[in-house]
């Protein structure tokens, strides 16, 4: 089975990527990965154990990567993340973030010249100094190549385009309407055959 690296750490948004891997599970396995095998407490509180460290990883062994949002505060010095992104870009590997994720594909130079968007203000975007301004779009998903960022609130478009992406994506309609919650075709289908229709 291929598989994909999850980023996590301390703070980080598991609502932002949940559905994200809920669309992946049957055709990829997921591993996170961190700065340590420590366990981390999510923006929840929930607590997850990485697979691995960031050093620990080879890129040739893995499809690309997701960053989910979180305090930066809590990936701003990693740069053992940001050599792996990099890497994986370089490989051309999905490089995925939403959210301030976005922050560490700046960090590793994969946003250079490339739209992207960011759940950060102009004024925060401008004090981190990686993101270069013109490039910037408020747009729920930016995709450009194997990059695609997000904004937070758009993790049902952000794990669409992800699926999509890497050929994981059946049924995109059925998919975008249950994770949307709009309707459920299962359950009216279901309905439909008890009342006799």
């Amino acid at each position: 089975m291929k598989k994909i690296l999850l980023s996590i750490y301390h703070t980080f948004s598991e609502f932002e990527i949940t559905v994200a891997t809920a669309m992946l599970k049957s055709n990829y396995e997921i591993i996170t990965v961190s700065d340590s095998l420590e366990t981390v407490t999510s923006e929840s509180g929930l607590q997850f154990m990485p697979h691995l460290m960031y050093q620990q990883v080879d890129p040739s062994d893995y499809e690309g990567i997701i960053i989910p949002g979180g305090d930066l505060i809590n990936v701003k010095d990693t740069q053992e993340l940001f050599n792996l992104t990099k890497r994986l870009h370089e490989q051309n590997k999905l490089t995925s973030a939403i959210c301030s994720g976005t922050y560490v594909l700046a960090r590793a130079g994969v946003l250079t010249g490339t739209p992207y968007t960011v759940t950060l203000d102009q004024n925060q975007r401008s004090f981190l100094g990686c993101f270069e301004e013109e490039f910037f779009r408020y747009e729920p998903v930016v995709k450009k190549g194997t990059i695609i960022t997000a904004q937070g609130h758009a993790y049902v478009d952000f794990a669409l385009a992800i699926a999509d992406h890497l050929g994981a994506l059946k049924n995109p309609q059925f998919v975008s309407e249950f994770y949307k919650g709009q309707r459920n075709w299962l359950m009216e289908a279901s309905e439909r055959v008890k009342r006799g229709e």
